[in-house]
């Protein structure tokens, strides 16, 4: 057998004609006496002619072939019927078969057909052929009845429901990036777990500080528990799969990441180095904020529907801050700064269509596509590279101008010990030193019934370089740097501060861990 017949097959096996009818027609030109090949041949082919020609070679190579005896009278039985039921000629529109009777597709003359344009009554064939709820029209037809529609359009402009609407491809494939990062980090020892959610890339403000500015982009896949992962879990299905398919995959992709940076930009921005977060709530309110930048333009088409959605999105995002300053305790400014983020870059980038009635056939055109607004993305962009050096020069400055301020003031403490002082009124911030060497790991405690406690820890180099913080890892009031390996060899402060300004005693003690 040829391997091209056994192909040929497989292919019509499998559903592609197409590959089927270009290998068998291949088989039967290297084995033109193989009645097999004929036959494979004429169950793949479209035209009558062509199956009752491939039939016929089939019974002049083997006559006894029943299969194609009776192919044959099915095929000549078909045509007859079509023959019968259609007028033999159809003036300027096609041509009659002198046998069949059959007509001509009047785009393309080499096809015998039997169906016709139920509006205009010219033949066409399958290919031509669009089905509609009244019948089959021909391509000429319903590109006229489409241009008859879109012309009555306000100004020109269509909405972007009118149109073809994008599979949301990008949202399942970021549906399935955090869960399977969630998955990981819960393997490595628990997606709540401090210490696995800065190895994994957690916006944490010291550590960005030291130039890992990557985690403002890598804290936007990270989960912080279920229930953190099943609440963006549901946002991204009711928003951003709804979005993309209005906003198109690149569109939606440029908006969601940008619109999460500009989120955690925020909170980096007030919070500087005691900021410690993770999630992809920024990213998800911007895909709220391009709900609201959406409907906010097509508010004269989409009527009532329109109406709700806008006040469902904007009750939404006002229970969403009240919870995560309340019940809930969450980001609010990274919230804030995505779905200002999404709004500004959805409005900029929603589809604005129209129909351009100079081409035939019609042809609609996207005014605002991410090509043509190129310069939104791009300004979106320079404004946040500009923002994240802002930041981190004002931080700078801040840990700079007070490591100056509290120089006078430092006190020494060494290993084992643990001293005790007062934070007396307008005096919020205690200064202790030590010596440690790169390698070493130290634990630091504060302790206090009447202040809440928030220590921080300043490196030997670099003009006395912030490198940790903590301020509720202790019990009640206390704050304890657990563990925290020292990167040098030099002299160390300490900062034990009242977070709340109050003022009273607390305990400090230094541990040097084996």
């Amino acid at each position: 057998m040829s391997d091209k017949l056994q192909q040929g097959r497989t292919a019509a096996r499998i559903g592609d004609m197409a590959k089927a009818r270009r290998l068998l027609t291949a088989a039967v030109q290297e084995t033109p006496h193989n009645p097999e090949a004929w036959l494979e041949l004429a169950g793949v082919v479209e035209k009558l002619a062509e199956k009752k020609g491939c039939f016929i070679k089939v019974l002049e190579l083997d006559p006894n072939h029943n299969a194609a005896r009776a192919g044959l009278t099915l095929v000549e039985q078909k045509m007859a019927d079509q023959a019968a039921a259609l007028p033999p000629v159809v003036a300027d529109t096609g041509r009659a078969h002198p046998e069949t009777g059959l007509t001509h597709c009047y785009r393309h003359p080499d096809v015998e057909t039997g169906l016709r344009c139920n509006r205009c009554n010219k033949p066409i064939c399958p290919q031509c052929a669009q089905r509609t709820p009244v019948g089959f029209r021909c391509a000429e037809c319903i590109a006229e009845l489409e241009n008859r529609y879109y012309s009555h359009a306000k100004d020109t402009d269509l909405n972007p429901y009118d149109r073809p609407l994008t599979k949301p491809i990008v949202s399942f494939v970021v549906l399935g990036l955090i869960i399977l990062i969630w998955v990981a980090m819960e393997i490595a020892g628990g997606s709540e777990d401090n210490d696995v959610l800065i190895a994994f890339g957690a916006n944490y403000g010291p550590l960005i500080m030291e130039g890992q500015i990557w985690r403002l982009f890598t804290s936007m896949f990270l989960h912080i528990g279920a229930q953190h992962l099943a609440f963006n879990f549901i946002g991204v299905i009711a928003f951003g799969v709804e979005m993309e398919r209005i906003y198109g995959r690149y569109r939606y992709l440029v908006i969601y990441l940008l619109a999460g940076l500009f989120g955690n930009l925020a909170s980096f921005a007030v919070s500087g180095p005691a900021m410690f977060s993770a999630g992809a709530s920024g990213a998800i309110f911007g895909v709220i904020g391009m709900n609201l930048a959406f409907f906010l333009i097509y508010r004269h088409r989409m009527g009532e529907y329109g109406r709700q959605r806008r006040k469902m999105v904007l009750v939404l995002v006002a229970v969403s801050l009240v919870l995560g300053y309340t019940v809930l305790p969450s980001d609010n400014l990274a919230h804030m700064g995505g779905l200002l983020g999404g709004f500004v870059l959805g409005y900029g980038l929603t589809p604005r269509y129209r129909v351009d009635h100079n081409s035939s056939p019609r042809r609609i055109i996207d005014r605002a596509s991410l090509l043509r607004r190129w310069w939104v993305s791009t300004l979106g962009l320079i404004m946040l590279v500009g923002g994240v050096w802002l930041a981190f020069t004002y931080w700078s400055g801040v840990q700079q101008t007070r490591a100056a301020e509290d120089g006078p003031d430092i006190k020494p403490i060494t290993y084992g010990q643990t001293v005790e002082d007062t934070l007396a009124a307008g005096d919020h911030i205690g200064i202790w030193v030590f010596e440690g060497e790169a390698g070493q790991t130290v634990t630091i405690a504060m302790k206090s019934d009447s202040l809440d406690a928030l220590l921080e820890l300043y490196g030997p180099d670099k003009g006395n370089f912030f490198l940790t913080h903590d301020d509720n890892s202790g019990e009640n009031l206390n704050a304890r740097i657990k563990a925290y390996r020292l990167p040098d060899t030099g002299h160390y402060i300490i900062a034990a501060i009242s977070a709340d300004e109050s003022f009273g005693p607390y305990e400090l003690t230094l541990t040097l861990e084996p």
